[in-house]
């Protein structure tokens, strides 16, 4: 990307003709992830289910369904987004957490792919389980390196079903006549190093055998992406062979699902927010600006890192700044950051905004949502 424009687009023309705060997506970044992830699985069998809480704009979806790829959902809400958009029951996969019997009952009655993370769930679920095909979503109890608000794999995370209760689903089993047909893991999200989620991984491997009819592992993601410059990313080959050699001593016809939702569209997507005011502190100088963590709660709720540029004056003199937002809040998107020299009516593009960005987005203070634009072949879409 050239300074000030996205894919030969200038950000200058975009503001102009749609205003601020607005989201910015790029079709084609998330068509080169999705292509990069499929070659390093090329060597066994495979499906990419698309992690839709990241963002589940319908034109993004579009995208993935164009591609190939399937759905990973987590509410009914998801799973009526996608059918609607005409993906199959096959293709959705669903892994509520701490939901109500009601949803995945509901689940189960549409006939998508459910994953069960809580063996409490089996008796409630009772004779609705009958001859039904299930997934398991496991906890292997295994600490990573990194931020712990975004682990999911640990002994003390809410998801998954301790491996001491494998023998209490078995019970279930024979109890009510279901079959397990999938076994689910996630380690959680921007996992840093690629040996935590191999040895995610093969702790379902080891599950397998514990169970007849095993047709797929979903691994989940947690793939790392890039957020800064010098930042480094998830090792896909050195995971790629790790999973290889396990189906290769396993020696079944199993596939493998993969949930991916930051890394195929994290940095396809960009914040675009104009500056209202630059008030000196005592100490500090701040850059006001018409958005807040009511449009990306990621810096506030994670500490989450996001690069910076001012888009309106590339060429500035550096200088430090804290970057804030105009809710009636503690509200930063960034501290001590060197940016471009700021001023008044400047546009600020805040990067890495694409994944849980206007998902989580909300109207506190009763302040509007941003747009949302596609960039694809050279066309802006209002999406």
């Amino acid at each position: 990307m050239r300074m000030c424009e996205i894919n030969g687009i200038s950000v200058k023309d975009i503001i102009k003709e749609h205003g601020s705060p607005l989201y910015l997506y790029d079709a084609e970044y998330i068509r080169r992830q999705y292509k990069k992830l499929t070659e390093e699985f090329s060597e066994f069998k495979h499906r990419i289910h698309y992690a839709m809480k990241a963002n589940e704009n319908p034109a993004i979806l579009y995208i993935i369904k164009d591609l190939g790829g399937g759905i990973d959902a987590v509410s009914p809400y998801e799973i009526d987004r996608a059918l609607n958009l005409g993906f199959q029951q096959s293709d959705i996969v669903f892994t509520p957490s701490c939901t109500s019997v009601n949803e995945l009952v509901y689940g189960i009655e549409v006939g998508v792919n459910v994953h069960i993370g809580a063996v409490e769930y089996f008796p409630l679920l009772g004779d609705r389980l009958k001859d039904k095909c299930i997934g398991l979503r496991l906890n292997p109890s295994i600490d990573i390196k990194g931020n712990k608000k975004i682990a999911t794999a640990h002994s003390n995370s809410k998801f998954g079903i301790p491996l001491r209760d494998l023998n209490k689903v078995k019970k279930y089993q024979d109890k009510y006549g279901f079959k397990v047909k999938g076994l689910h893991i996630h380690t959680g999200s921007n996992v840093k190093d690629v040996d935590d989620l191999n040895k995610s991984v093969a702790v379902l491997f080891d599950v397998v055998s514990q169970f007849e009819g095993v047709e797929y592992i979903d691994i989940g993601s947690g793939l790392k992406i890039k957020y800064r410059t010098g930042d480094g990313e998830i090792d896909l080959e050195k995971y790629a062979a790790h999973i290889k050699s396990k189906l290769y001593s396993l020696n079944k016809d199993i596939e493998i699902k993969i949930e991916p939702g930051k890394f195929l569209v994290g940095n396809a997507g960009y914040l675009f927010t104009s500056v209202n005011i630059v008030k000196k502190g005592y100490e500090k100088t701040f850059v006001g600006v018409d958005s807040g963590f009511n449009h990306l709660i990621r810096p506030m709720y994670y500490d989450a890192y996001h690069e910076i540029e001012n888009v309106s004056n590339p060429g500035g003199e550096i200088e430090v700044y804290d970057v804030v937002g105009q809710l009636c809040e503690e509200d930063t998107f960034a501290r001590d950051r060197q940016l471009n020299k700021v001023r008044v009516g400047d546009v600020l593009m805040i990067k890495s905004a694409g994944a849980y960005g206007f998902s989580m987005a909300m109207d506190y203070n009763l302040r509007k949502k941003p747009k949302e634009l596609l960039i694809d072949r050279g066309n802006i879409m209002l999406i």
